[in-house]
């Protein structure tokens, strides 16, 4: 198969959830990809999975599209090995000149597209047996649960801290 070279005019690659970032790094890029990295910490069915080094990638093309990715860091210590890491996932589509709630949300859909598609499956965020979709409402980014509309919270606020 046939793979693309890109000439990235940057790219920069932070922690799932922060805080620390490349000071040039767009913020509302680095904020949307945190907030989503805050909420895959909660409300998951699937295999006992690690996320706590996962390291996004954000990779700038000259038009201001990026392309996101978000890998596996290395095993905590503390982890059995019965645990996985989690599977890569590939974004491409964001711009730099979304805002951040915007990002948050298309983010999200993709990142939830990705689980759910690849092996094994996983279903993220759910309440109870369903899952919740992203959507941006007034605004603001949220979860919403598709047979109400009803909004369960903000993406980046779904895990009780």
């Amino acid at each position: 198969m046939y793979m693309p070279d890109f000439d990235y005019v940057k790219v920069w690659s932070f922690p799932i959830m922060g805080p620390d970032a490349p000071d040039d790094a767009p913020t509302n890029v680095v904020e949307a990809c945190q907030a989503v990295g805050r909420d895959l910490q909660c409300r998951w069915h699937g295999p006992d999975t690690y996320m706590q080094n996962c390291v996004w990638t954000v990779s700038m093309l000259d038009d201001g599209q990026c392309h996101l990715a978000l890998d596996a860091g290395p095993r905590p210590k503390d982890k059995s090995a019965g645990t996985s890491s989690l599977i890569g996932i590939r974004c491409v589509g964001p711009h730099v000149e979304q805002s951040a709630q915007e990002l948050r949300a298309l983010i999200a859909g993709e990142v939830q597209d990705e689980l759910a598609g690849g092996f094994p499956f996983v279903h993220w965020p759910i309440e109870k047996d369903r899952f919740l979709m992203p959507s941006l409402r007034d605004g603001r980014a949220v979860w919403v649960v598709r047979s109400s509309n009803r909004i369960v919270s903000e993406i980046g606020e779904l895990c009780p801290r």
